[in-house]
């Protein structure tokens, strides 16, 4: 039972995960044990094989397909954030997305409170289809052709930009007031489309762009900034650590991960003031990875 709370919080972070528990693990231990001012977690998991660790409140959901699971913990997460602590912000990470600097948070909710129009902050979930052509097949025309468009997205055109009407999921930043979570609540999943337009589409139908915090220094996410946006201090990397990536799809592919990419231990070592939690440390001195978030993917 969720109780009412004693007085209101300022933000909240709900953290959703399927299978990649110690992912989930450190990134409890980055915000309650190495944030300088932690945020109460609340925690959505479907994984029959997880234990209550450092989060405030544990959801347990069931399991189900990708995209109607991962709508399930997100709706959830917030419900019970927003009953139990009666936030003003409400940040949400997949369990995966360690974001290793507190300071963006913050500085994220400073925005907002300045601009009270602003009820969310993300990115597009976006894709550059001429960056994926490059990958594919470099060459030094269609380069120029890659600095041409990014001066033309500058004014505001999606030039050769695919899937622009999308709100990321992975990491945001919500004002937590009914409107905006009603939006969430009525959320549908749709054939054919990815969540995250699905998120967009019932988002839209209530607010306007003009009520988005774009993150512009992550778009596009895809291809170069899905795993990794050093600007946002972001890691959602699926491989435990550079070696590790498991990735069978062809090296020509534009969305392969070699193994020589580096993985979430590599980013724990760009940061050496994160070390407090036992999971960082054994992530940090392991000798293998195998016990690392059994059962899932590593690309």
């Amino acid at each position: 039972m969720i109780t009412t709370p004693e007085k209101r919080y300022r933000a909240v972070v709900c953290l959703t995960t399927f299978n990649r528990i110690d992912c989930a693990r450190i990134n409890q231990e980055i915000i309650k044990l190495n944030y300088r001012n932690s945020f109460p977690v609340v925690h959505a998991c479907s994984s029959s094989n997880y234990e209550q660790y450092l989060e405030d409140l544990l959801i347990r959901c069931e399991s189900r397909n990708l995209r109607a699971g991962a709508l399930d913990l997100l709706q959830r997460s917030l419900e019970a954030a927003a009953a139990k602590f009666q936030p003003e912000y409400i940040v949400h990470l997949e369990g995966d997305t360690w974001i290793m600097d507190e300071d963006i948070i913050h500085d994220i909710i400073s925005a907002m409170d300045r601009n009270k129009s602003l009820m969310i902050c993300t990115s597009a979930w976006d894709e550059d289809w001429l960056a994926f052509r490059y990958l594919k097949k470099p060459g030094t025309l269609l380069k120029g052709h890659m600095l041409v468009a990014k001066f033309i997205r500058r004014l505001g055109v999606p030039y050769h930009l695919k899937c622009t009407d999308s709100l990321a999921t992975q990491f945001f930043v919500i004002r937590a007031v009914p409107e905006v979570l009603e939006c969430f609540r009525l959320v549908k999943p749709i054939k054919g489309i990815d969540l995250e337009q699905a998120v967009y589409r019932s988002f839209i139908q209530r607010f306007a762009e003009d009520n988005v915090l774009r993150l512009r220094m992550r778009e596009p996410i895809h291809p170069y900034n899905r795993y990794v946006c050093e600007r946002l201090s972001l890691y959602s990397q699926h491989w435990p650590a550079k070696g590790t990536a498991n990735d069978g799809r062809d090296p020509t592919h534009p969305r392969y991960i070699a193994p020589s990419f580096d993985g979430k231990r590599e980013a724990l070592l760009k940061f050496p003031s994160i070390r407090n939690g036992r999971y960082i440390q054994k992530l940090l001195n392991a000798q293998s990875f195998d016990y690392y978030n059994p059962g899932a993917s590593r690309t």
